[in-house]
């Protein structure tokens, strides 16, 4: 598992289930894991722009992306710019660091979070 990474047992056999019952479920259930990982998003720009130095110049690269990969049912959060020929080769792993910092930071967050999407979903959909 990778440092900072927060893993929820279950979800690929739980998104397989909604999958079976409905498409709407099923995209319910892909939107409230994007919002779930909207904390950390925001706590890792945040942090980009406080702790890393000279990012307040150049602050779109403290954007981040949110992204899910239906095929194994994760969530992940990443720099939205991309690298290319970048002149700071060491702001990979400062973001990296901004980035699992405010998964750390969240991480009760984003279970309660799932949490209550479950019963959103349950609630919504006649569960």
């Amino acid at each position: 598992m990778a440092t900072g990474a927060i893993r929820v047992h279950g979800l690929k056999e739980l998104d397989r289930a909604f999958a079976a019952i409905s498409k709407d479920v099923r995209d319910d259930f892909v939107g409230e894991l994007q919002e779930a990982a909207q904390p950390v998003a925001l706590g890792a720009r945040s942090r980009a722009l406080t702790e890393i130095r000279n990012m307040p110049r150049t602050p779109e690269w403290a954007a981040m992306r949110i992204g899910v990969a239906k095929r194994n049912v994760s969530v992940w959060v990443a720099p939205q710019l991309r690298g290319g020929r970048n002149k700071r080769p060491n702001l990979a792993p400062l973001l990296l660091d901004a980035m699992e910092s405010a998964a750390e930071e969240n991480r009760d967050r984003i279970i309660g979070r799932i949490d209550d999407m479950l019963d959103r979903i349950a609630d919504h959909h006649g569960f």
